[in-house]
């Protein structure tokens, strides 16, 4: 029974994480006035917030991954660090950035909430995905795993949470971008805490 009930547990936890990403599409922009020069977010919008890394990143310009009126000369303003290079720095597993130069003109400012704006919705809800509906799992706790190589997906179970992930073929150019579960595929955090995953598309572009 126990087993089962993980399942019943995730359709519990999707249904409310759905509901607040929808709060969080309508009140992300409003959210992000808060924000501070290095891209912190207040404590009591920490569901709203990334749990891994800050709202200034470098490779979302860099990659233009944002519209081209919003690309401003991030590396003037700052220096970023990867969540992984803050945990070997700080003790902490979550990106930041240093402030090289605070002088933004009134446009470097709007084009910053922008760029914001859509790391925002990138990640929406991520912090509530994380720390209200994510879960804690042990690697020794995982008790099957199938493999990209072998199946063409991923399946992590174990007594109390799954993760299963696909992105095999579709049709055409597409792929399956298929993520259920709780992220624990790739036992990257530090704290063993993962988000919930809740993603089911099959137009996936991309390698």
């Amino acid at each position: 029974m126990r087993k089962k009930m993980k399942y019943i547990k995730f359709l519990l936890f999707a249904i409310v994480d759905i509901l607040f990403n929808i709060v969080c599409y309508i009140t992300n922009p409003f959210v992000l006035l808060f924000a501070d020069e290095v891209g912190n977010l207040p404590n009591i919008f920490t569901w709203w917030a990334n749990w891994d890394d800050h709202l200034d990143i470098d490779w979302l310009i860099d990659e233009h991954h944002v519209p081209k009126f919003a690309e401003y000369d991030f590396h003037r303003h700052y220096k970023y660090h990867t969540p992984e290079e803050a945990l070997q720095l700080i003790g902490e597993y979550r990106g930041y950035v240093d402030l090289l130069d605070g002088d933004f003109t009134l446009k470097e400012r709007f084009q910053r909430y922008i760029c914001r704006i859509v790391w925002l919705y990138r990640n929406n809800a991520y912090g509530f995905s994380y720390y209200v509906t994510g879960i804690t799992v042990n690697e020794e706790d995982v008790k099957k795993i199938k493999t990209d190589e072998v199946d063409g997906y991923t399946w992590y179970v174990t007594d109390y949470a799954f993760c299963y992930k696909d992105m095999r073929k579709s049709f055409g150019k597409f792929s399956w971008d298929n993520y259920i579960g709780w992220k624990f595929r790739w036992f990257d955090d530090p704290t063993n805490r993962y988000m919930l995953a809740l993603r089911i598309t099959p137009f996936h572009r991309g390698d």
